[in-house]
């Protein structure tokens, strides 16, 4: 590299930028971001929460898969804390509210019980599919919109606490010996002896079977699940003695309009005994219905007439509350307590809750037989009943799904309906098996069987996936199944997160397929691995993208919750295996959206952590096209130091950015290179000053385009990459290159000037050898002793006292001569080509200074020509550093030499870059070296004129320089540009003004001793009066 003493500094252009900022290049009607814009200002802090829970498991627990397995457990706990907290004070602040909401749908639910019709009216109860109930979710969604945010918050909860009992169940802990931990439980458990507690056996089946203890959990969880979400008991209570218009403390004398109305009838007919079953007089007060003629429980039923309006509504609300009770996991003594308060002990002997053996949440196993001749008299008494909800809930203690769909009214309640069904008869199949201890007699099975609903499901192992499909399917519950949190959740529950991410990941391709941004974090997974897109051609994607998850992911808080559930189950657990380029781009689509909504709501300092989370090169290609968003150099360093801490190489980043940058730019285009560009503009022949051109006042491609902004910014990154030699060089060679190749002056300009050689130099050196310097300067691979001992003291004052030799940032001599000369050959190519552009900026100070001098002279003015001199010299000293070396390194510096690239095997994976490099260095030699030379000799004869005569001889020098066999680069390029006959014809109009300068100066100074050029030219050689 070219060393000179003092290199002068490129000019800096003042130029205009073209254009807006990059926009999102969609209109609103068609921008698919719009949904996340909208909630962009309602998300709350919970972003920020759920971001400071990742971070600290990201960077905490990584000692082996034992440690990072306890802290993701700990991160869901921590989910399910912050979403519990938030429902806490969501109720709080909106109580009344909340209480309205419940209260309406309650009374709607009363109003439709109340309007059923019994059982007997409608035919089959069984053939029943549809529930009677509208469910509350998709018919009659809260007014308020803070009611509104408190349900998504309660459906979050759930969806946590989902998360981490699956966990728990399903994934146990690295290391773990599963089968010996299931032994050494069964053996503790007891229940493996004929004479075996009923609730151990019990237990031991659940130990038995995996599947069935899911069943059993899930069930749990859906009753804790509405035993917070729904209208407490008691509030139930108040809302059924409203309706019916009295007071519920009448309701302990059981039907008491039906006894008046049978007393009266005793009365008028004079008897003391029960009246006739088939009494003719003894109606309903409507008189449309034969009225019983006995107040035992089945007299309804045994006598087929009915009860006053009043009672039916009182009986059918009793049973509406056990129901609910029972629905929710209301303990079994609580059930009974309610029912004797109001004296209907029977109800609660009816539904098992007299007996003791009930374990936790589990069915009635009491008896000799565990309850299964119980289940089958439920399984009958649910068909016989004579209202919704008694069937429903003797269909729930029998284990029959037919009988409680009717009253199902959420996708809960038909989740519940089938796990109970699956359960309960799972478990009486148990019951059946010959190596069962506890084995039902064969007599008793035959006589009372009962409806398998495991066998109608299909394969045990799938059951979890075919009720979810199957709720999919069903119309009271497809719409509720499509919903984003029902898709979440169902797929927990059926296993298939890893199914359910990668349609979403194609739902969000599909939306964003046709968003031009240069930004777009989206990829088709149809697209090219080694070139992903946005869009991977223009025919319809082969993988259908359906509206149920495009609408998950727009929805802002169900694409939260799904990408935390994604990062847990993939990085966390490593349970979450998508094998195929198209499946984990897909997946990793919901990341980038998660990452496009933290761009919208101006989150950037969280980008990197959720990049992080992201598949290999999808972290770079993600992060790269983040950082043009980035703009403070403050906020640019923070978020290189968040890359580091998660583990992403900066420098990969910074150049991916770059490359983007380029590639979108359209300057790597062949056909938009400029085969010369014109510095000189004609002048009259009668203008001595010049050879017949001068430098132009104005040059094409000064104006700055806002790509080519975008670009330089870019780039600025590598200024917060003090220790980096490779990447920086390389980037900021090719950037430059191609501004030069189209002629695009103005921005290789401002690059010069905000990233040369001589502030970089001083960056990189202080980092890397611990003080400052030029390390182009010759000497400076030398360490300087004095400049070692001010940044000691510079370091002993910023460390309060003698800094400790860890914190010495000095390599040491030989480490320090290594840097200086990795640095020089890396950023050689660089050098040359700051050095062509800034010869241009040169020229243009001196037309701009010859201007003056002109007007000057017009005007007859005194005017200073130091600055003149200053920019000639200058100009001089940059030409000597472009003949001395130009372009035979490439952007990583290797050798570019024709010899040297003969050398490289067709093997070698770098020789077609190197090729492609060899070939722009010379189109770049040919655009500018003739063009700088010429543009030399206008100076170099103005100057003669301006400021002495004796700069001439510098146009002798370029004519040797030209013709010295060292420099057979110029003559091809003057030959191959065809430009050597202006070459000579130029230089012969400099040698004709040396000459009428000459005779112009020989009176004035005839005699005299002149001065010499530095090969000790001087015009006297011109002179024929002078002798040899």
């Amino acid at each position: 590299m070219a060393s000179p003493s003092r290199r002068p500094q490129p000019p800096a252009f003042q130029l205009p930028v073209a254009g807006p900022g990059v926009t999102l290049g969609l209109s609103s009607n068609d921008d698919p971001l719009q949904p996340l814009r909208t909630m962009a200002d309602r998300v709350g802090k919970e972003v920020e929460k759920f971001a400071e829970r990742v971070d600290h498991w990201h960077t905490h627990g990584n000692e082996d898969d034992q440690a990072k397995y306890q802290t993701t457990l700990r991160m869901v706990g921590k989910f399910k804390d912050l979403a519990e907290s938030t429902v806490k004070e969501l109720k709080r602040q909106n109580d009344a509210e909340n209480k309205g909401e419940l209260a309406k749908s309650m009374r709607r639910r009363i109003k439709n019980m109340a309007e059923l019709p019994h059982p007997d009216h409608e035919g089959d109860l069984g053939d029943s599919f549809q529930s009677v109930v509208p469910s509350i979710e998709s018919n009659s969604a809260p007014s308020s919109s803070k009611v509104q945010e408190l349900r998504q918050w309660q459906a979050e909860l759930a969806t946590w606490e989902l998360l981490r009992i699956i966990i728990e169940h399903y994934y146990h802990e690295p290391g773990l010996d599963v089968a010996a931990a299931k032994r050494k439980q069964l053996a503790e458990v007891g229940g493996g002896s004929r004479y075996s507690p009923n609730i151990e056996t019990w237990n031991r089946f659940l130990l038995e079977d995996d599947i069935a203890k899911e069943k059993d959990i899930i069930l749990r969880w859906l009753e804790q699940t509405a035993q917070s979400s729904e209208t407490d008991i008691q509030s139930m209570t108040e809302q059924l003695e409203e309706q019916s218009g009295k007071d519920t403390d009448s309701w302990n004398v059981g039907w008491l309009d039906t006894r008046a109305k049978i007393k009266q009838e005793k009365r008028l007919q004079g008897v003391d005994h029960p009246l006739r079953p088939d009494a003719v007089g003894l109606r309903t007060f409507e008189r449309t219905e034969p009225l019983i003629t006995q107040l035992d429980p089945d007299a309804p039923t045994r006598q087929k007439r009915r009860l006053e309006k009043s009672d039916d509504y009182y009986e059918r609300a009793l049973w509406m509350a056990c129901y609910e009770m029972l629905r929710r996991g209301t303990p079994w003594e609580q059930i009974c307590e309610w029912c004797k308060d109001k004296n209907e002990a029977w109800r609660g002997v009816s539904m098992g809750a007299a007996y003791e053996t009930h374990p936790n949440g589990g069915p009635n196993i009491a008896g000799p037989n565990l309850g299964y001749l119980y289940r089958r008299m439920c399984c009958y008494a649910a068909r016989g009943a004579r209202s919704q909800y008694e069937c429903a809930l003797y269909g729930l203690l029998g284990g029959d799904l037919k009988t409680v769909e009717p009253v199902c009214r959420t996708w809960d309640d038909h989740l519940y309906a089938h796990y109970n069904a699956l359960l309960l008869t799972r478990f009486d199949s148990y019951l059946q098996k010959d190596h069962s201890v506890r084995q039902v007699p064969r007599k008793l099975t035959d006589q009372f069987r009962f409806k398998d609903a495991v066998a109608n499901t299909g394969s045990w192992e799938d059951s979890a996936a075919t009720i979810i499909a199957l709720l999919k399917q069903q119309k009271s519950t497809a719409a509720q199944s499509q919903s984003p949190m029902k898709l979440i959740q169902g797929s927990l529950i059926g296993g298939s997160v890893d199914d359910l991410v990668y349609k979403v990941g194609v739902a969000i391709s599909f939306m964003l397929r046709e968003d031009s941004r240069s930004g777009n974090l989206i990829v088709d997974p149809e697209s090219d691995p080694s070139n992903p897109k946005p869009k991977a051609s223009n025919e319809q994607p082969k993988i259908a993208a359906e509206k149920c998850y495009q609408n998950l992911a727009t929805d802002p808080y169900a694409l939260r919750i799904l990408v935390h559930v994604l990062i847990v189950l993939r990085k966390g657990l490593n349970v979450l295996n998508v094998p195929g380029f198209d499946r984990w781009i897909a997946v990793d689509n919901v990341i980038a959206l998660y990452i496009e909504f933290l761009r919208l709501t101006k989150r950037t300092d969280l980008i990197p952590l959720y990049a992080a989370q992201l598949h290999g090169d999808r972290q770079v290609h993600c992060l790269a096209r983040v950082l043009a968003d980035i703009k403070s150099p403050q906020d640019q360093m923070r978020c290189i130091a968040l890359m580091e801490q998660y583990r992403i190489n900066p420098v990969d980043v910074i150049s991916r950015n770059c490359q983007h940058e380029l590639e979108k730019s359209g300057l790597t285009n062949e056909g938009n290179f400029v085969s010369k560009y014109e510095v000189m503009e004609r002048v009259n022949d009668n203008e001595y000053l010049w050879p017949g051109q001068r430098v132009k006042r104005e040059l094409p491609g000064v104006h700055l385009t806002a790509k080519e902004n975008s670009l330089i910014e870019s780039l600025k990154w590598y200024i917060h990459l003090e220790k980096e030699k490779t990447c920086t060089f390389i980037d900021l060679t090719n950037a430059l290159k191609y501004f030069l190749l189209n002629g695009r002056m103005g921005a290789a300009n401002k690059l010069v000037s905000m990233m040369s050689i001589e502030s970089l130099s001083l960056i990189k050196t202080e980092a890397l050898c611990g003080y400052a310097f030029d390390f182009t300067l010759p000497g400076s691979e030398k360490v300087d002793q004095a400049e070692i001992s001010k940044a000691i003291r510079k370091l002993a004052a910023a460390s309060a006292g003698r800094p400790r030799p860890a914190e010495l940032p000095f390599p040491g001599s030989h480490g320090h001569r290594k840097h200086v000369m990795q640095l020089r050959q890396r950023s050689q190519t660089y050098f040359e080509l700051q050095s062509v552009v800034g010869f241009v900026g040169l020229l243009l100070e001196w037309r701009e200074e010859e201007d003056k001098l002109i007007k000057a002279k017009r005007e007859g003015a005194k005017v200073s020509t130091k600055r003149a001199k200053d920019l000639f010299e200058n100009l001089v000293v940059v030409l000597g550093q472009l003949f001395e070396s130009f372009l035979s390194q490439s952007s990583d510096g290797q050798t570019l030499t024709k010899y040297a690239l003969a050398s490289l095997s067709d093997t070698n994976p770098s020789k077609p870059r190197l090729e492609r490099e060899a070939t722009e260095h010379w189109r770049l030699t040919l655009t500018y070296i003739p063009e700088v030379i010429l543009s030399y000799l206008s100076v170099v004869q103005a100057a003669s004129f301006f400021l002495s005569r004796d700069l001439s001889v510098k146009a002798m020098e370029v004519a040797n320089m030209v013709a010295d066999v060292a420099n057979q680069w110029v003559q091809d390029a003057f030959m191959e540009t065809k430009r050597m006959t202006q070459l000579v014809d130029m230089l012969a109009v400099v040698s004709k003004a040396m000459l009428e300068l000459s005779e112009m100066e020989e009176k004035k100074s005839r005699g005299s001793g002149k001065k010499r050029g530095s090969r000790g030219a001087t015009l006297r050689i011109w002179d024929v009066n002078v002798r040899n």
